[in-house]
C-alpha cells in the first residue's frame, strides 16, 4: 500500500469518528478532497496527506481543541500549499480562540500573498469593525473591489457600513452598483429602500421595497412595507399588504391588528370592528378582542354599545382590560365610586395592575382625598406581591407636591432598597437631591443611572449641565451633553445645555448657533433666553442681548431670577 492510499484509509477512519457526534454549528467536512487549485499541483502536492490533516483539524475543531486543530491545518498546508480551503480555516480558528490580533496578522500576510482573494478582505474588515476601526474596514472593502469590482458580498457589506456611519450618499452609490452587478438581489433592493427612507426619498424607497417583495415575498417584509406606507399615509397600499398576509393565514393577529389600525386611520370604524369580530370568531378569544372593539365603539361615540360589550366581557371572562376600560369610562362620566369599584377588581397578576393603582391614586388625589391616596400606595408597597417601583415614585411625588422633600426622598430610598437598578427611582432621587442643594450627591446617583443605562439622555444632560453651570470639568461636560444631544437631537433643553457649555468654553459662535436652535424648539423657557442674552453680550450683539433678557424677564416666574436678568439688562443700558 503506497503512502497516499494508506493516508486516505486513515483519513476515512478519522472521518467516521469525527462524524459520530458533530456539533450542529459546524458543517461536515467534504467526503472527498477538493480538486487541486493550480495546474500541476497534483504532482507537487501530497493531496492524501493534506486531506488527512484537514480531517484531523476539522475533528479537533468540532470539539474545540483549537491548538490541535491549528497544528493539523498547518501540516495540511505543508502537504499542499495551494489548499485554500485549509488556509481559510486558520484565521477562523484563531478567532474562535479569541486570538483576534494573531488572526489579523495572519490575514494581512495572506492578503500580501493572495491580493485577489476577496474573502480575506471580508474577514479582515469584519475584525476591524469589531475593533471599532470602521475606517480601515472601508479601506479594505475598497481594496477588495479594486480587484473584484462586481463582488456583491463586498458591495453589500460596504453599503451597510456606509449607512451605519450615516454616509448616505456613498451608501446609495454602492447599493446601486450592487444592483447593477446583479439586479435580482432582493436584499440589495431592500437595503437601498431602507437607506432611501433615511434620506426621505419616499418615492424611491417605495419602488425599491416593491421590487424586493416581488423578488422574495415574505410576511416580515410585507409588515415592514405596510408600516412604511402607513407612516407615509399611503393607506391603500398598506391595506393591500395586510390583506396579502391574511390571505396566507387568516388567523394572523399581527396582520389583522395592522389592518384594523390602518382602517381606523382612514376613519373606517365599522370595517375595523368587522375585522376584529371576524378574528374573535375564528380564534374564540372574546376576552382579548372585545375590549379592542369596545375602544373603537368609544371612538365612534357609541358609548352604550361599548359599555354593554365591556360589561359582558368583564363578567363572563373576568377581563382586567375590560374592567380598566370601564373604570376610564366611569371617570369620564364623573362616577368615581364606580371607577374605584372596577379598579379594585384588578389584581397584582393582571397586566393592567400598575395602571389601575395609578388611576385609583389619581382619582383620590384629584378629589382632595390626599391621605387615602397615600394610604392606597403605602398598602401596595407593604405587600411584596403588589409592590412596584412606580408606587414608590408616586408616593415621592405626592409628598413632593406637599413640600415634604425629605419624606419623598425616604420613599425613594426605600424603593431603591427593593429595586436597586430601577432607573425611575434613581433619577427622581437625584432630582430631589438637587432640589435640596445636594448637587454632589445628585451627581453620584446620576452616575449610577449611567452605569445601568449608559444612553440615558437626561442623566447625561444633568451631569454635563451641572458641571457647566459650576464651570468645572468642562471637557467632560461637553462629552456628556454631546452624547445626550445625539440621542435626542430635537430637544431644546438639551441644545440649551450644549450652547451653555460652549459658552463656558469660550466657543461663542457655536454657543450662539445651539442656543438660537434651542429657543425655536422651546420658546417658553426663560433660562434659554437668559443664556442667549449672555452669549449675545459676550459677542457684543447688544440689541439682541437686550431682546433676549427682556424675554427672559417676561417668562421667569421666580422674582429672584427676574431681578438677576434685570440687573444684566441694566448693565447693558449703562454700558451703552
Amino acid at each position: 500500500m503506497n503512502r497516499i492510499h494508506s493516508t486516505l484509509l486513515l483519513a476515512s477512519i478519522l472521518f467516521l469518528g469525527a462524524c459520530a457526534a458533530p456539533p450542529p454549528s459546524e458543517p461536515p467536512p467534504p467526503s472527498s478532497p477538493p480538486p487541486a487549485t493550480a495546474t500541476g499541483a497534483v504532482e507537487k502536492a501530497d493531496l492524501g496527506c493534506s486531506y488527512f490533516y484537514f480531517l484531523w483539524g476539522s475533528h479537533a475543531e468540532y470539539y474545540q481543541r483549537f491548538d490541535e486543530a491549528l497544528e493539523a491545518y498547518d501540516k495540511a498546508v505543508i502537504c499542499d500549499p495551494d489548499a485554500d480551503y485549509v488556509l481559510k480555516k486558520i484565521p477562523l480558528v484563531l478567532i474562535k480562540q479569541g486570538e483576534n490580533t494573531k488572526a489579523v496578522e495572519w490575514l494581512e500576510q495572506a492578503i500580501k500573498e493572495r491580493p485577489q482573494d476577496s474573502s480575506l478582505y471580508l474577514l479582515l474588515a469584519h475584525l476591524k469593525i469589531q475593533d471599532h476601526n470602521q475606517a480601515e474596514a472601508i479601506r479594505l472593502y475598497h481594496e477588495a473591489l479594486r480587484h473584484d469590482p462586481d463582488n456583491t458580498t463586498v458591495l453589500l457589506r460596504l453599503g451597510i457600513l456606509f449607512t451605519e456611519r450615516k454616509r448616505f450618499r456613498e451608501a446609495e452609490i454602492i447599493f446601486r452598483n450592487l444592483l447593477r452587478a446583479d439586479e435580482t438581489l432582493f436584499y440589495g433592493h431592500l437595503y437601498l429602500a431602507r437607506l432611501l427612507v433615511q434620506i426621505r426619498d419616499y418615492t424611491g424607497a417605495g419602488q425599491e421595497f416593491e421590487r424586493a417583495l416581488e423578488l422574495n415575498w415574505s410576511a416580515e417584509l410585507a409588515y415592514e412595507m405596510a408600516d412604511f406606507y402607513t407612516r407615509n399615509e399611503r393607506y391603500d397600499k398598506a391595506l393591500k399588504l395586510f390583506n396579502a398576509i391574511i390571505e396566507t393565514d387568516d388567523t394572523d393577529e399581527r396582520a389583522v391588528l395592522g389592518l384594523v389600525q390602518t382602517l381606523l386611520l382612514m376613519g373606517k370604524n365599522q370595517e375595523a370592528i368587522d375585522e376584529l369580530t371576524r378574528l374573535r370568531d375564528l380564534n374564540g378569544t372574546p376576552e382579548r378582542i372585545d375590549p379592542l372593539i369596545a375602544r373603537i365603539l368609544l371612538r365612534a361615540n357609541r358609548m352604550a354599545q361599548a359599555k354593554e360589550l365591556l360589561t359582558k366581557v368583564a363578567e363572563q371572562h373576568h377581563s382586567s382590560e375590560a374592567r380598566y376600560t370601564l373604570a376610564l369610562i366611569a371617570v369620564e362620566e364623573k362616577d368615581n365610586d364606580a371607577a374605584i369599584r372596577y379598579l379594585r377588581m384588578i389584581g397584582p397578576d393582571d397586566t393592567e395592575f400598575e395602571e389601575a393603582v395609578y388611576l385609583h391614586m389619581r382619582i383620590l388625589r384629584d378629589s382632595g382625598r390626599y391621605n387615602e391616596a397615600v394610604g392606597l400606595l403605602r398598602k401596595a408597597v407593604a405587600d411584596g406581591d403588589r409592590r412596584r417601583p412606580l408606587f414608590y415614585a408616586l408616593l415621592a411625588s405626592l409628598n413632593e407636591e406637599k413640600g415634604r422633600i425629605d419624606t419623598a426622598l425616604k420613599y425613594l430610598r426605600d424603593g431603591i432598597d427593593h429595586f436597586p437598578d430601577d432607573e425611575q427611582l434613581l433619577f427622581k432621587s437625584a432630582i430631589l437631591l438637587d432640589k435640596k442643594g445636594l448637587q454632589d450627591e445628585a451627581i453620584t446617583v446620576m452616575e449610577r443611572v449611567l452605569e445601568l443605562y449608559p444612553e440615558h439622555p437626561e442623566a447625561l444632560n444633568y451631569i454635563g449641565y451641572t458641571w457647566a453651570d459650576r464651570n468645572i470639568n468642562l471637557d467632560r461636560a461637553l462629552t456628556y451633553i454631546e452624547k445626550a444631544v445625539e440621542l435626542k437631537p430635537d430637544n431644546g433643553y438639551l441644545l440649551d445645555s450644549l450652547g451653555w457649555v460652549y459658552y463656558r468654553l469660550g466657543r461663542l459662535s457655536e454657543a450662539q448657533t445651539e442656543l438660537e436652535k434651542a429657543v425655536q424648539l422651546a420658546p417658553d423657557d426663560p433660562n434659554i433666553f437668559d443664556h442667549l442674552g449672555d452669549v449675545y453680550t459676550a459677542l457684543e450683539m447688544t440689541d439682541k442681548a437686550r431682546e433676549a433678557y427682556r424675554r427672559a424677564i417676561e417668562l421667569y416666574e421666580e422674582e429672584e431670577k427676574k431681578a438677576a436678568a434685570r440687573k444684566k439688562l441694566h448693565a447693558l443700558d449703562t454700558t451703552n
